[in-house]
């Protein structure tokens, strides 16, 4: 048996380096997933029409709940919307020899003073950027020998 998890680890630009606001760069489409915020160490559920938008360092994991659209039980492809001053829709799913699993997504930007700590990311770049990364990362089975995993994202942007 292989256990594993996945994440498509995409960074996308955002217009005008406005990164930090909401107004301009938000995540929707998440109503009724959880939340695991790793820098506050909080769980919560996204409320109707609630948006996730870098306020802060952001690193959060949000998997599907039997509430979202996206539960364990039905494993309903992930799809979401991403503002950052053009709308990209993102959507993905995954399956194991046919059977769909969960695909959860994580929201990071390292915002200020981590920004300044990385060799690799300007100080200032941290407006310039938000990462969106759809995921296989919980009740993912084990792959037994001779099965297949598949994980697809489809990123449509409209300019």
């Amino acid at each position: 048996d292989f256990d594993f998890q996945a994440l498509f680890h995409t960074y996308y630009r955002v217009e005008g380096g406005n990164a930090t606001q909401k107004q301009v760069c938000n995540v929707q489409g998440l109503s009724g997933y959880r939340v695991y915020d790793q820098i506050t160490k909080e769980n919560y559920i996204l409320q109707d029409g609630a948006t996730i938008h870098i306020d802060r360092e952001v690193d959060r994991i949000i998997t599907p709940t039997n509430t979202s659209s996206s539960s364990a039980s039905t494993a309903s492809p992930l799809k979401l919307i991403l503002q950052t001053g053009y709308e990209t829709t993102i959507e993905a799913s995954a399956s194991i020899d046919g059977v769909h699993v969960p695909v959860s997504v994580v929201v990071w930007n390292p915002f200020i003073e981590k920004s300044k700590g990385m060799i690799d990311f300007d100080n200032q770049e941290y407006h310039d950027m938000i990462c969106v990364e759809p995921g296989i990362l919980t009740n993912v089975p084990s792959l037994k020998s001779g099965q297949k995993a598949t994980f697809q994202q489809v990123i449509s942007t409209v300019y």
